[in-house]
């Protein structure tokens, strides 16, 4: 089913981001809901790739799939252009949301769009053009390099690079 999703997506758009660009008007969750609709119309297929409308759905593989797609550096190809990267929403991930609750960018108790959208917006203090640039970094170094838990304990000053924040 995949594959012929693919197919229709190449056969009617040419492509997956000309799909999207067909869609877009500002919401790149309803350029995927209405990218969904022409697919699958109203059935349940392949929601892991293509998510159902919610309020609360992170989209974390759709996020990162746009950072890669749209922001252009060593880690990301960056050959659409009809995002602005200043619009890309981070892709909220266990490590990203971990990081975001130790470092009060967002009070939610659980990963959602919105936790996602808190920690986009204290990003884009620090970056307002790229406030993804940082994604890689907190997520790889932090998260994943010095296992942030999302709590601060005394074990966080020794491994963590923004122990200080």
């Amino acid at each position: 089913m995949l594959f012929e999703s693919l197919r229709t997506i190449y056969g009617d758009f040419g492509g997956i981001g000309a799909m999207l660009k067909t869609y877009y008007q500002g919401d790149i969750r309803e350029a995927l809901w209405k990218a969904r609709q022409h697919l699958f119309h109203n059935s349940d297929a392949l929601t892991f790739f293509f998510p159902k409308p919610s309020p609360t759905n992170p989209l974390k593989r759709w996020n990162l799939y746009l950072r890669w797609m749209v922001r252009k550096d060593a880690i990301d190809r960056g050959i659409w252009d009809f995002i602005d990267k200043a619009e890309l929403v981070m892709p909220l991930d266990t490590h990203i949301f971990k990081i975001g609750r130790c470092l009060g960018w967002t009070e939610r108790n659980s990963p959602s769009y919105a936790a996602a959208r808190e920690i986009t917006h204290v990003l884009k203090q620090l970056s307002p053009d790229d406030p993804l640039k940082y994604d890689f970094f907190l997520c790889h170094k932090i998260g994943i390099g010095a296992g942030c838990t999302g709590k601060r304990t005394s074990q966080c000053e020794k491994v963590c690079l923004l122990y200080e924040i």
